[in-house]
């Protein structure tokens, strides 16, 4: 099989523990340039996976290596240009999500992969996972009438940026944009969002985040949708994904999914749906066959959009935000 040449933008501790193990493991990925701001991961994880070309500017390495791929692992903050200049160079792009941190930006992006025509993904892993796959079979055209989702966790993270809003966006955008990009992907499509957030009284510059931010959703077809992050907890987590649809009842929680009680479908171990995406975004750059991936960028602005819109309206005392219209639905210099 045809290896093809892979760089990554950031080698911090997500792709340490889950991103380059994976890809290290690809049949058709060579690894051939890291790039990170951290001079200490670059060394480690270079080491690691013997890659030598080592980079601390985006630029240089878009300047300096010939690629057909490259994996953007960064902060939602650090999403400047990258995403842009790949696409300009046409090397095929695969983005860690939330892919940005406004719409104006999230845009930008689209707009430049849509006109280089590369082939592009968001890591929206849950699409590949074996319970979402049986879950968007059985549902197909079924209107859902009511979603309750939540993801109740602590504020500790793995990545100082993740506990300050401004660089991570806020668990609603970093992290409950899965369960956001999962509805989508199982037929549901957002029209609306108002949404409540609980201030952190004792905020400071390394912890502000809120507490908690609750949004109702309205969807086509009439349904209603509630989607609840929690970062109020001690040492503790919970999860839960209810869909009524169809007069059944879906449940998608701990990966695995049950409909009215019964078991009927289980993820494999060992985030085996982190390594289908990968494998099939890089299957779909080798057979030149797009319509492979199940989360392109311009798919992915759409829950980035639903996200976004929701603390939007949490810091302005639950305001009504439409999402069919600019700048959510499209850029506003589009109308």
């Amino acid at each position: 099989m045809s290896k093809l040449r892979v760089g990554v933008i950031g080698v911090g501790k997500m792709a340490e523990i889950c991103h380059l193990p994976i890809l290290a493991d690809l049949p058709q990925v060579q690894l051939v340039a890291f790039c990170d701001t951290s001079d200490e991961n670059l060394a480690a994880r270079g080491d690691q996976y013997d890659v030598q070309r080592r980079y601390t500017s985006h630029y240089d390495l878009f300047d300096n290596e010939s690629l057909d791929a490259v994996c953007i692992f960064i902060p939602p903050y650090a999403h400047t240009d990258a995403e842009i200049i790949a696409a300009e160079r046409g090397i095929h792009v695969f983005v860690e999500k939330p892919p940005a941190l406004t719409m104006q930006k999230a845009h930008e992006a689209n707009a430049a992969i849509q006109q280089a025509g590369i082939i592009s993904a968001v890591g929206f892993n849950r699409r590949y996972s074996i319970s979402g796959q049986a879950a968007r079979a059985m549902l197909d055209d079924d209107c859902v009438v009511q979603a309750l989702i939540h993801r109740l966790h602590g504020s500790k993270a793995l990545a100082w940026w993740w506990m300050i809003e401004e660089l991570s966006g806020g668990p609603f955008v970093e992290n409950t944009i899965h369960s956001v990009d999962l509805l989508r992907y199982l037929g549901a499509k957002y029209l609306s969002v108002t949404a409540h957030a609980v201030v952190r009284p004792d905020s400071t510059e390394k912890l502000d985040i809120p507490l908690s931010v609750c949004a109702s959703y309205t969807l086509a077809g009439g349904g209603v949708a509630n989607i609840t992050t929690c970062s109020a907890l001690d040492g503790f987590s919970r999860q839960g994904f209810l869909v009524a649809a169809g007069g059944d009842l879906y449940d998608l929680a701990d990966s695995r999914l049950t409909v009215n009680g019964e078991e009927v479908a289980v993820d494999e171990p060992g985030r085996s749906d982190y390594r289908a995406e990968f494998a099939t975004f890089f299957d779909a750059i080798l057979y030149e066959d797009p319509s492979r991936i199940r989360s392109p960028y311009s798919d992915a602005v759409k829950s980035l959009a639903a996200a976004l819109a929701a603390v939007e309206s949490a810091h302005n005392d639950g305001i009504p935000i439409d999402l069919t219209q600019p700048p959510y639905s499209r850029p506003l210099t589009a109308l």
